[in-house]
C-alpha cells in the first residue's frame, strides 16, 4: 500500500485530527450538513445488504470492476451517489427560480416541462430543474432542442453528468467539451445540434 502523505484529509482523519464530515467536505468540496448526512443514513439504513441500491448501469460498472463482492466498495458507492445527489438537489432550481432566471412566469416553466423543452425531477410543486440547463442569465442556448431527448426515467445525476462532462465526439479547438459547452459555443446549425443530440441518444442506449 502506498504510504499516505501526512497532510491528506484521509491521514488526518485516521489520526483523529478531523471528523468524518470535515474530511468528506474537504475531499469532495461539497458542504454536507448534519441534516444531509441524516437523510443519507436513513437511505442506507433502509436498504438490506442484498437490495438493488444502484441502477442497473452502475451495478454493471461495479461488477465489471470486481466490486460486487466488496461491501466497503458498495457502501462507498452508495455514499458517493447519495452525497452527489444531495448536492444536486441543493443546486437545482425550483419552478419559481427557473422562471426568474428566464424572465418568464412559473406557468410558462411548467408548460416547458410539459413540452419537454426543459427537464425536471420530482413531482408536482417539488419539481427541481438541474442547473446544467441554465446559464448565468437565461437558459443554455439551444437546450430546448436537446431536453426533449432526455428520458423522464433518467436519474438526475445522469442528466447533470451527461450535460456537463466532456464528450469524446464533441470538440472545440481540438479539446473534448461537454454538451453545454458545445451548445454555448456553436452557431446552432442543424448539423451542430444533431451532433449533441447523437450524444444523448447514444448515452440512453448504453443505459438501457
Amino acid at each position: 500500500m502506498v504510504e499516505m502523505a501526512n497532510g491528506t484529509a484521509e491521514a488526518r482523519y485516521l489520526r483523529g485530527e478531523v471528523g468524518f464530515e470535515d474530511a468528506l467536505r474537504e475531499v469532495t468540496g461539497i458542504d454536507i450538513g448534519r441534516d444531509d448526512f441524516a437523510e443519507i443514513l436513513r437511505g442506507l439504513a433502509g436498504r438490506s445488504p442484498g437490495s438493488p441500491e444502484l441502477s442497473d448501469h452502475d451495478a454493471g460498472v461495479l461488477a465489471s470492476a470486481g466490486f460486487v463482492e466488496d461491501p466497503m466498495a458498495t457502501t462507498g458507492a452508495r455514499l458517493d451517489r447519495a452525497t452527489r445527489m444531495q448536492d444536486l438537489v441543493r443546486r437545482s432550481l425550483s419552478v419559481a427560480e427557473a422562471a426568474d432566471r428566464l424572465g418568464v412566469t412559473p406557468p410558462r416553466i411548467r408548460q416547458r416541462l410539459s413540452d419537454g423543452t426543459l427537464w425536471a425531477f420530482g413531482e408536482g410543486r417539488s419539481r427541481l430543474l438541474p442547473p446544467a440547463q441554465f446559464a448565468a442569465s437565461g437558459a443554455v442556448p439551444h437546450i430546448e432542442r436537446i431536453a426533449p431527448l432526455l428520458a423522464k426515467t433518467l436519474h438526475p445525476l445522469t442528466v447533470q453528468a451527461l450535460l456537463t462532462e466532456p464528450q469524446p465526439s464533441l470538440h472545440i479547438e481540438g479539446r473534448p467539451v461537454s454538451i453545454v459547452a458545445w451548445l454555448t459555443g456553436c452557431a446552432g446549425t442543424a448539423a451542430e445540434i444533431e451532433q449533441a443530440a447523437d450524444v444523448v441518444i447514444a448515452a440512453e442506449w448504453e443505459s438501457a
